[in-house]
């Protein structure tokens, strides 16, 4: 399932060319804004998944070419990322001491998605 903020941070599930909005089914999610709001739900998401699934094989979709795409997270409090990418564009002359994409030690991270925005590729 894709989750997605769109318009007016409207929550929406994406469902292949179309947003389903279901903004409804979260509403009783404590938050002040739209980031809490996505943060809650993916702290609890275990306790909406079905009814999302629900309401998006249920709701009536607009097409995501005529709405908004906001940020999934609009107020993140970490931003994680590794400096190493901007270097594994070709402008080393050999390859980077580690490769970001497979290091050990980048997939023993704990699993924290609370807050966090995670960025995988800078300059792309």
């Amino acid at each position: 399932m894709k989750l997605m903020h769109f318009n007016d941070f409207r929550l929406g599930v994406l469902k292949g060319d179309q947003v389903v909005d279901v903004t409804d089914v979260v509403a009783n999610i404590p938050h002040v804004g739209p980031g809490d709001r996505m943060n809650s739900l993916i702290a609890h998401f275990g306790d909406f998944r079905a009814r999302l699934e629900a309401a998006a094989a249920a709701g009536t979709g607009v097409p995501v070419g005529s709405v908004r795409i906001r940020p999934p997270v609009p107020k993140p409090t970490n931003i994680e990322c590794m400096a190493v990418n901007y270097m594994e564009d070709g402008t080393l002359k050999e390859p980077s001491p580690i490769n970001a994409s497979t290091s050990p030690r980048l997939h023993h991270w704990p699993r924290r998605h609370h807050g966090v925005a995670r960025l995988c590729r800078f300059g792309v």
